[in-house]
């Protein structure tokens, strides 16, 4: 009964973390989201001396932030996918050396790549403190978060219930299947940068445009009537709406978590 309230307690102050962290990263998001619309509006209205032009700077220097966390989150995922051929290989070597495959996943946190060592110490910590080697692992799943970990760690688990002598044939082959999946996945986003680029390039170029034609009175006093302001809200909207489908395009499909 004690370990049960002690385990319930223990999860209880995960989630209070988990949701502490999560509001933190939400209220930083805010801010960073307020500073560059706020950047865009002043950085605007002190080359053109119009706040009215300014507006619609703002709300597109507002996505700004919202591409590069984006673009952030996905080069982090990405690296954490290329490292498990890597990953692989340390355990299949492991196995071969006659570790058993806990011994083998705690050495990880030592000697395997630099940016997952953290996950395996963890995963180490729970193995000393008493938690089963299922719930171990389902905890590297989650701290993973990513489809190819869910297949990895799946084939991990099975290999130990079953107690198979083919596991480390069985991590090769996955091992090489992961290796021609990141290279292939290496060279569809080389060919979408390009596509990338351009849009990036038409949704900046009319604003750039602007700035410099709006130096001229004529062209101020045009866009700062009604009818010029509201073309340029319509403007700034379109280009925000064209851009973000434009990064929906040409982003790779996410592998799908389908063991988690």
């Amino acid at each position: 009964m004690n370990s049960i309230k002690a385990a319930l307690l223990n999860s209880k102050g995960e989630r209070n973390v988990e949701l502490n962290h999560l509001d933190n990263l939400s209220t930083k998001n805010l801010l960073t989201y307020l500073a560059s619309s706020l950047s865009g509006f002043f950085v605007a209205t002190l080359i053109t001396s119009s706040p009215i032009i300014g507006i619609p700077f703002a709300l597109i220097t507002t996505t700004i932030p919202i591409i590069l966390l984006r673009r952030k989150a996905e080069s982090e995922r990405a690296m954490l996918q290329s490292l498990w051929p890597e990953i692989l290989d340390h355990i299949i070597s492991g196995l071969q050396s006659g570790l058993s495959l806990a011994e083998t996943l705690v050495a990880l946190g030592v000697r395997g790549p630099v940016k997952t060592r953290l996950i395996f110490q963890i995963f180490a910590e729970n193995l000393r403190g008493g938690m089963e080697f299922e719930r171990a692992l389902a905890d590297v799943k989650m701290r993973f978060n990513d489809g190819t970990a869910d297949q990895v760690c799946e084939v991990l688990d099975f290999s130990r219930l079953s107690g198979g002598r083919d596991t480390s044939l069985t991590l090769r082959t996955l091992s090489n299947f992961i290796r021609r999946d990141l290279a292939l996945r290496a060279e569809i986003q080389a060919k979408h940068s390009w596509v990338k680029n351009s849009a990036a390039l038409a949704a900046v170029a009319p604003w750039i445009l602007l700035l410099l034609l709006a130096s001229q009175p004529n062209t101020l006093s045009a866009y700062t009537s009604g009818s010029g302001f509201g073309v340029l809200m319509i403007g700034a909207l379109l280009t925000v709406v064209a851009y973000l489908w434009m990064e929906k395009v040409g982003r790779l499909k996410i592998v799908p978590r389908i063991f988690a």
